[in-house]
């Protein structure tokens, strides 16, 4: 069959030769004139109402990939962008390769986009100190502050890497601990939540009606998250059984008695923690005699002071000990 439009050669392509073919034919067509909104501070594109963050270049990817009409049907295409400099936008050299049967069909086109430029709702949110709710941390020692507050923004990094309306609007510190202000309630119960775990820290959590929006309250959160009076290496006094600390969950702790040895795992909802010995007020000994159970030690002061305990020690040994209602007690 010839061509309709010549008559000279074979129709290959919808009853044309590829010469008059590719003469009617346009694939592709990109408006000259294009525009887009852009948040001035972040960086974030708006499309139809929705804000992307990307690279410049996907930017431009994007931008044409919404705006390009497909005239004819065709096989597959590739594209290629080429940025030029522009007074107040920019100027684009795009390159449209598609394939159409045994065709390869390039086409170009030359735009000029214009940005303007709009806050998107997270920079809004962020620059009106936004939040949504409170992160309060308390029942830190001395010291201890910034490494549990290290901890806490460690999860905020890491939570906003999945969710771009989370941020951190201020830190305030206060006499009984850390106030860290968040964009997102939701995440801010994970992050306390993992603090817990990790600490061993009671959870209280206490909503707030912050105002009404469509017609419904809108709540803001405090989540006081309070570690407790003991850490591992403490020594505490439960049921009148003196216990070495060796590990600390939430609501659960891992103790080792200092009377005959024996670990095990304890819920303190269930039962009172007593005296409470801080591992930094633990005092010094020296082992001055071993004898299966029996040991003498020397003490700080000098003075023989005579224990049992059932953990192996060397003459020499230095211990720790702790000294409860009169009795001394040797830690392993």
């Amino acid at each position: 069959m010839l061509c309709v439009e010549c008559g000279k050669r074979e129709a290959k392509y919808d009853n044309l030769c590829e010469i008059c073919f590719l003469k009617k034919i346009k694939f592709t067509y990109l408006p000259p004139h294009m525009s887009i909104t852009q948040c001035p501070h972040c960086g974030a594109i708006k499309f139809k109402g929705d804000w992307k963050r990307m690279s410049r270049e996907d930017m431009f990817r994007e931008l044409i990939l919404r705006n390009v009409e497909f005239l004819h049907h065709y096989d597959s295409f590739t594209l290629e962008i080429e940025e030029r400099e522009s007074r107040g936008g920019a100027a684009l050299h795009t390159i449209f390769k598609v394939r159409y049967k045994d065709l390869e069909v390039k086409e170009e086109h030359f735009s000029t986009v214009s940005i303007k430029y709009e806050s998107c709702t997270r920079c809004n949110r962020y620059f009106g100190n936004y939040f949504e709710a409170i992160l309060q941390l308390r029942g830190m020692r001395e010291g201890e502050e910034e490494m549990v507050k290290e901890f806490a923004y460690s999860r905020i990094e890491h939570y906003s890497q999945k969710n771009e309306n989370l941020f951190l609007t201020k830190e305030e510190r206060r006499k009984e601990g850390i106030d860290l202000y968040l964009s997102d309630k939701r995440e801010a119960k994970k992050i306390a939540k993992e603090i817990c775990e990790k600490y061993g820290a009671t959870l209280k959590e206490s909503p707030q009606i912050a105002g009404r929006k469509d017609g419904h309250d809108v709540y803001r959160v405090t989540y006081s998250v309070r570690l407790p009076e003991y850490r591992e290496g403490d020594v505490v006094n439960i049921d009148e059984t003196p216990y070495l600390v060796e590990h600390v969950s939430r609501n659960m702790i891992s103790l080792l008695s200092l009377k005959d040895g024996r670990k095990k795992r304890m819920d303190v909802r269930r039962h009172r923690v007593g005296r409470v010995v801080k591992k930094e007020d633990l005092e010094e000994a020296i082992v001055v005699y071993s004898q299966g159970a029996n040991i003498q030690l020397l003490d700080k002061n000098y003075r023989i002071i005579e224990a049992k305990t059932p953990f192996f020690h060397h003459n020499g040994d230095k211990v720790k000990i702790v000294r409860i209602e009169g009795e001394v007690f040797i830690l392993p």
